[in-house]
Order: structure tokens, then C-alpha cells, then sequence
């Protein structure tokens, strides 16, 4: 907006018209002076005059095209510096925002029409250029957050059908929530003035489920790539215990709870990023040779075992699981160039949706169904580099920025936010700017001029945090009454929950939440169901809370892998080398408890001399009293209070979560009442997920919580973005890309979490709102002064606290 009006007011605009004018005359005369060149006998002197003013023009429209650099130059100049006409005059407008491409004699007029009727208003440019693109290359659509890309696509596919002739069955739409694919299915639909049309719509592993069951008509002799059954109900319960069993029967219980990964979400996050059997055996002797007891076989040859036993064992029993839809369809496509063919000859078109969630995995396999050498369906791909928060699922935002080096591409942006108002619109630009080395250069564009609320609320603590986030629901609430859409049940309610949403990063953030929602009595729901569990589930106590649970219930005796678990997770919370630890237990020969015990400290302290020996004597005094006694007169914070002192501890949770899981367990202060409230959030949990599909068909009003990586995708009126504090959004365990081994990360399965990808959460974040947008955190905690997020700067947002 405020380019094209520097370019008007410095006449940029003006004389690139005259450039591209005299550009044109230099073609006609070259085209001229080849016609003549065949006759120069008779026209030379012609020819002299047509090369003198060639060379005239020539020169010319070099002088033009020094001037608009130095044009260019000084608008960078004014976009950078002049602060004082954007405060006073704010963002100008561009006002072509309908695009002026459709005229009335044009073949699609119509086609235009039909749509802008159904969804209410015109396509901008760029959606016209999309939709209209002939697809001789593959199409890459960078479309920012609010910036309409669905309705493009679906528009795309409706013109591709209507317009072009295209056969619905030879065309594929795929994306990752069924939420999105219902979406676009119904307005392709609409589009398409049809209950149901045969294009195929679907999340990725519905998509490939489908295309590999069209396969098997084909060629049923695929059956054997894979585990081919259908689905029963029961299918996830039985590879679970099966799972469980194997993991017991090659002796890798300490694997399975080493680090925040289970040894099966080892293999999902291994197989989504494409890695082999072998090689998924080779990082396990790589980085996991020292974990558990030093047996034969060593632990990756066990690791082996359990792989080729699962999928054996589930073969037999019929056993399908969810992952099984990739992996029969890349398996046939990779072995059999027959089933490449059928695959790659039953589509022309595939799109796919938040390209930049993609993982190696679905990107295999797009490859085989479309090569790179252009032999298969074009590829129309849609998404936003900034929106790319998945890591911990294996995605990357590699894929769509260098999506052109892969294959043979044409590139439009879709850079208008319809969705939000001006200034939150702004503030993510801001925001988001600031990952320079890690995005694709652009800047959304507002369509709304008005602004609506967007401001930091700087609150005392947590409580003033929470008191403050349900005042300002409750006067949001009031200006439109909540009517249920339940018929039996329609009554208004004055205070209307549901116009807002509150976003956070992790569940440690809720915890003045929860005290100020019982206390006021306030309905709620929580889209992460796990996040109902509180502090059970803060992964550091979450993991501790399951090893003296099982100590307990187990009776666990000097035999028991506890005790060992117990220690380790001591040793690894001091930040004490793996192989060290194994080389203690191997060298243990007691038969008691306490001479372990002992013998623990004695390491601890030769292997950390400035570690607190006090700290760990009360630990150990603490769990060795609920061992023998059974928790019965044991205070749980005896061993509590130490394990919350231990240095991993103390770095890896923030002051909040130290703080909640101290009062939660000083108020449940004995292990049966402590392990009876667990209980009871767990059938909390049950109640929960009916509270959740009630609000979520409008009939049950209640204050919506959600985590920031489940609210992608979707807008809200009212946002509340809570905790925005340094161990909050970022997380504590953020980390700039450039301090990072991703290799290593990927190959541990521990990805870690980056300060760019927490930086992409926040832009998320504030581009969900649609009229207002309100960012808080606390000034202190526990008496503390809390550090600042820095992206409370990088928004650019007026801060209040009154």
C-alpha cells in the first residue's frame, strides 16, 4: 500500500509506463531491422538511421532504468524512515483490491460471476491469477494468514472443471485436519452447484488409504506390501498391548521411558521423516548404546527385534494401524513401477493445502505419484512458510520455500488479510519479521482500515493475569447474549463465553487460570484434553509421578528396573553423562536398597562436586519412606520439594510450573490423596471431551482454551494470548536455529524447539483474531520479577496495565 503510493508520489509509477512503452518500441524495431537486414542493398540507409535510433533508445532505457534504481532506493529509504507519516496518516490503501482482471467480454466472465455470488464478494488480483493459471509449470501459492487461500483453490478446482474441462476423478485435493477437508469439500461443492462431485478430498492418510485401495483392484497382488485389512475398532488397543509386551520381552523398558519420547514415537517421528529400518537401528546404537542394562544382544539388535516382531505379529493378527496408510501405498509405489503408473496416470492435479506442514514422508511419496521430471499430475501446493510450527511432527518450512528447486515452478502470492484488523495485521508483520535468515521476504497486506483492540496487558502475577482475561471476557460477552443451538434448549444467556478464546503455549500457563475459573465458577473447556491433567502432565514431574507410582504399586524390590529408572532420572537431572551412570550400575554388587542408595550420592558427588549432597539424601530418605511404608505416612513433599531443586529441573521448568506443582502437591500432601486426585482429573478428562463436542456444535457456552499449534487454521473473534513471558512463548527450551545440530536432533528423535519456530507460534497466535487481540503476562512470579518475551517488543503493541 504504501509503496505503490511512494511510487505515484515520486512518479515511479509514471516511468516504469514510459520504460515498459519504449521497451516495447525497441522490439518493434528490432523485429523491423531484421526484415530489413535482408534487403540492405537497396534500404542501407535506412538501416544506418534504424540502428542509430535503436542505439538512441537503447541508451535511453539504460538512463530509465538507472533511475528507477535510484528510485527504488529512496522509497526503501522513506518505508524505513518515515515513522512520523505512517503514525500520522497510518497505512495507506491500495484501492485496486478486486483485481479489474475479469472484463466483460472475457470466456470466464461468467464463471466469476457465478462464484463472487455465492461467496459475496470479488477475487483480488493475485486469486484471479491463480485460479486462471494454465498450469504449463507446477503452481506455488504463498498465501499469508486471512488471505482467503480455500476459497482460491476451491475456486481453482471449480474453474479447472467448468472452464477447462477437467474430469472431477482426475482431480486430488489433500490436507491434514478433517475439519479442513470437510471445508473445502463442501465448498467445491457449492462451487460446483453439486451435492457431490468425484473429486478426490481428504486428509493425506484418507487420500493415500483411498488411492492404494484403487490400487489393490487393480492389482491384488499388492497385498503383500503391507497390512491390508480393515481397521477394527479394537485395532489401536491391541498394537498397544501388543507393542507393550514386545518392549518387556526385549528388555527395553529403560529405552521406552528414556527422554520425552516413548520408543514407539521414536519410530512414528523416524518413519515420518523417511528413514529406514536399518538406519533407525543405527541411531539407536548411536545415541542409545548406554541405556538400560548392558545385555546381549546389544540394545540395537533388540531394538531390531521388536521392530520386525510388531509388524510380523500384526501381520498375522490383522493388526492395522494408522500409519499403515502411507506406508502400504509408498511401499507399492517404490517396488512396482506398475503401481507408479496406475497412481500417476488417474490424476492430472493434485493440490495440497498448508504446504509447509509437509513432512519427508508425504513428500516421498508425492514424488512417486508426481516425478520431478514433470511425467506425472502438476502439483498446485498453498502455504505460508510463517504458519510452520510442526517440528515436533517432523515438518519443515524447507519444503515450501524450496519447492522451486525441486521442481519446475511458477509462484503467486496471496499477501491480502481479510480476516483480521489493521493493526493486528500489522503487529504480526512485525512479529514475524524478525526471523530475517529463516522465511520467504513478504508483508500481508490489511483489507479492514479500522483497527480493533491489540494491546500487551501487563499484569501483577498470574492471579491479577487470570482476574484480568475473565474481567474482559465477561464485558465481551455482553454485547451479543449466547442462544444454544440446541432446539430443546434455546434460552439466552446474558454473558456470551464463546465471542472469545483464550490461546496458550503449554499447559504450565493455565495454572492462575484454573484457580480464578473454580473460584468464579466460570464454564470452560480445553481442546488439548491432556492439558486437563495439570501438573501430571508438565513432562518432568509427568515422567517422575509414573516411576514412584510404579515403585508403589509394584512393590518394586531391589530387582525391580525402578529403582534403577529412579536413579537415572536423578543422574540425568544433574546433568550426568549416560555411559557414566551405566558404568556405576554395572559395577553395584549390593543386595540393599540403602547401600545403592549410598553408593549413588558417593557417585554423584565424585562425578559433581558442587552438587547440593543434602538435596539428594532428603530425596532418597523421602521415596525410601514411601517404598517401605507405602506412601502411608509419608509427606510427598519430603521428596518432592529436592527433585523440584535438582538443576535439570530447575533450567527445564519455568518459576509458574515450579511454583504449581508445589502448591498442588503441598495441598494433596499425602500419596493417596496426591494419587487421588490424579485419578479424579483423569475421569475429569472423560467429562471434558462431551463438554467439548457440546461447545463445539454451539450448544454449550463456556470460555474456549486452546493451544496455539491446535488453533491454526482457524480465526476467532476475540483472542487472548496468555503467558507471553521468557519461558512461556518462547518456551525456556527455545533455542536459535544456529545453535542447533538438526541432524542430530532428528536422528535422536528429539527435536528441539527453536526460537524461530516459537516465533512462527506467536505470529500464529495474534493472526487468529478477527476484531481484537490481547497479549498478557505477569510482571512477577513468586515474588520474582519475570523476564520479558521478547517478541513483546517485536509486536510493536501499546502496553497497559490500568
Amino acid at each position: 500500500m504504501l509503496q505503490k503510493t511512494i511510487d505515484r508520489l515520486t512518479g515511479k509509477d509514471k516511468l516504469l509506463t514510459v520504460t515498459q512503452n519504449l521497451e516495447q518500441e525497441v522490439q518493434q524495431l528490432q523485429y523491423q531491422y531484421n526484415l530489413l537486414k535482408k534487403d540492405n542493398d537497396e534500404k542501407t540507409e535506412q538501416l544506418i538511421e534504424l540502428i542509430r535510433l535503436y542505439k538512441e533508445l537503447r541508451t535511453s532505457h539504460e538512463s530509465n532504468l538507472k533511475q528507477m534504481k535510484t528510485i527504488q532506493y529512496q522509497n526503501q529509504q522513506l518505508i524505513h524512515t518515515d515513522s512520523l507519516y505512517k503514525k500520522k496518516y497510518g497505512e495507506i490503501k491500495d484501492p485496486d483490491t478486486n483485481g479489474n482482471l475479469v472484463q466483460d467480454l472475457d470466456e470466464d466472465k461468467g464463471f466469476f460471476d457465478h462464484i463472487e455470488r455465492i461467496k459475496g464478494n470479488a477475487f483480488n488480483t493475485n486469486q484471479v491469477l491463480a485460479i486462471r493459471y494454465n498450469m504449463q509449470q507446477n503452481l506455488r501459492i504463498i498465501a499469508g494468514a486471512g488471505s482467503g487461500k480455500t476459497e482460491t483453490i476451491c475456486a481453482k478446482t471449480a474453474y479447472l472443471m467448468l472452464m477447462e474441462g477437467v474430469s472431477a476423478s482426475h482431480i486430488c485435493m489433500v490436507t491434514f485436519t478433517r475439519k479442513a477437508a470437510d471445508e473445502m469439500r463442501e465448498r467445491v461443492h457449492t462451487f460446483l452447484n453439486q451435492e457431490k462431485s468425484k473429486v478426490t478430498i481428504g486428509t493425506f492418510h484418507s487420500v493415500f488409504k483411498s488411492m492404494f485401495e484403487r490400487l489393490l483392484k487393480e492389482q491384488p497382488g499388492l497385498a503383500s506390501v503391507g497390512i491390508v485389512v480393515h481397521k477394527q475398532d479394537d485395532s489401536d488397543s491391541k498394537a498397544s498391548i501388543l507393542f507393550r509386551n514386545l518392549v518387556k520381552k526385549n528388555k527395553l523398558s529403560s529405552l521406552d521411558r528414556e527422554g520425552e519420547k516413548t520408543i514407539r514415537e521414536r519410530i512414528d517421528y523416524w518413519t515420518n521423516l523417511d528413514y529406514t529400518l536399518d538406519e533407525m537401528k543405527g541411531f539407536v546404537a548411536t545415541y542409545y548404546s548406554g541405556v538400560g542394562p548392558e545385555i546381549e544382544p546389544p540394545i540395537q539388535e533388540r531394538f531390531y527385534n521388536l521392530y520386525t516382531e510388531f509388524m510380523q505379529e500384526r501381520n498375522q493378527q490383522n493388526i492395522v494401524i494408522f500409519d499403515d496408510y502411507l506406508l502400504n501405498l509408498y511401499t507399492a509405489l517404490q517396488q512396482y513401477e506398475s503401481a507408479r503408473e496406475f497412481i500417476q496416470n488417474n490424476y492430472k492435479y493434485i493440490f495440497v493445502d498448508e504446504f509447509q506442514d509437509i513432512n519427508p514422508l508425504q513428500v516421498a511419496i508425492l514424488k512417486l505419484i508426481a516425478p520431478l521430471d514433470g511425467s506425472g499430475a502438476k502439483l498446485i501446493i498453498v502455504g505460508d512458510d510463517g504458519q510452520s510450527i510442526y517440528a515436533f511432527r517432523g515438518s519443515s518450512p524447507e519444503y515450501i520455500k524450496d519447492f522451486h528447486s525441486m521442481y519446475d515452478t511458477y509462484t503467486l502470492e496471496l499477501m491480502t488479510n481479510y480476516r483480521s484488523k489493521q493493526n493486528i495485521v500489522q503487529s504480526g508483520n512485525r512479529v514475524i519479521l524478525h526471523n530475517q535468515h529463516d522465511r520467504i521476504e513478504k508483508q500481508m497486506n490489511p483489507y479492514h482500515e479500522l483497527d480493533g483492540d491489540a494491546y500487551v496487558w501487563v499484569a501483577a502475577d498470574v492471579n491479577d493475569e487470570a482476574k484480568w482475561i475473565i474481567e474482559k471476557v465477561q464485558s465481551l460477552g455482553k454485547r451479543k447474549p449466547f442462544v444454544s443451538t440446541n432446539e430443546k434448549d434455546p434460552s439466552a444467556q446474558p454473558i456470551n463465553y464463546t465471542v472469545s478464546t483464550v490461546l496458550y503455549r503449554s499447559a504450565g500457563q493455565l495454572q492462575g487460570m484454573y484457580q480464578v475459573l473454580d473460584t468464579l465458577n466460570i464454564p470452560f473447556v480445553i481442546e488439548s484434553n491432556e492439558d486437563i491433567m495439570g501438573i501430571f502432565n508438565l513432562y518432568e514431574f509427568k515422567q517422575a509421578f509414573s516411576s514412584w507410582n510404579r515403585l508403589v504399586k509394584e512393590n518394586a524390590s531391589y530387582d525391580s528396573s525402578e529403582w534403577t529408572t529412579i536413579l537415572r532420572q536423578v543422574a540425568l537431572a544433574h546433568f550426568v553423562k549416560v555411559n557414566d551412570f551405566k558404568h556405576f550400575i554395572k559395577d553395584q554388587a549390593t543386595d540393599s536398597i540403602s547401600q545403592l542408595l549410598q553408593s549413588f550420592v558417593n557417585f554423584i558427588q565424585i562425578q559433581k562436586p558442587y552438587a547440593d549432597i543434602a538435596l539428594l539424601k532428603a530425596y532418597f530418605n523421602g521415596l525410601f519412606k514411601l517404598f517401605k511404608d507405602e506412601g502411608e505416612f509419608v509427606n510427598v513433599m519430603d521428596f518432592i520439594d529436592p527433585f523440584l531443586q535438582f538443576p535439570a529441573n530447575k533450567k527445564n521448568l519455568t518459576n509458574e510450573e515450579l511454583d504449581w506443582i508445589t502448591k498442588e502437591c503441598t495441598s494433596y500432601a499425602t500419596w493417596e490423596s496426591l494419587t487421588g486426585y490424579h485419578d479424579r482429573l483423569q475421569k475429569r478428562k472423560v467429562e471434558m471431551k462431551k463438554n467439548v463436542e457440546a461447545y463445539r456444535k454451539g450448544e454449550y457456552n463456556a470460555l474456549c482454551f486452546m493451544t496455539i499449534h491446535k488453533s491454526k487454521g482457524l480465526a476467532f473473534d476475540n483472542v487472548f494470548v496468555i503467558g507471553v513471558y521468557h519461558g512461556g512463548l518462547p518456551s525456556i527450551r527455545a533455542l536459535p536455529v544456529s545453535q542447533v545440530n538438526l541432524d542430530e536432533c532428528r536422528e535422536k528423535a528429539e527435536p528441539v524447539t527453536t526460537l524461530e519456530e516459537e516465533r512462527r507460534l506467536m505470529y500464529v497466535a495474534v493472526t487468529r483474531a478477527k476484531h481484537n487481540v490481547y497479549i498478557t503476562f505477569p510482571q512477577m512470579s513468586q515474588n520474582q520479577p519475570v523476564k520479558r518475551s521478547i517478541f513483546i517488543k517485536e509486536l510493536g503493541l501499546p502496553l497497559k496495565n490500568k
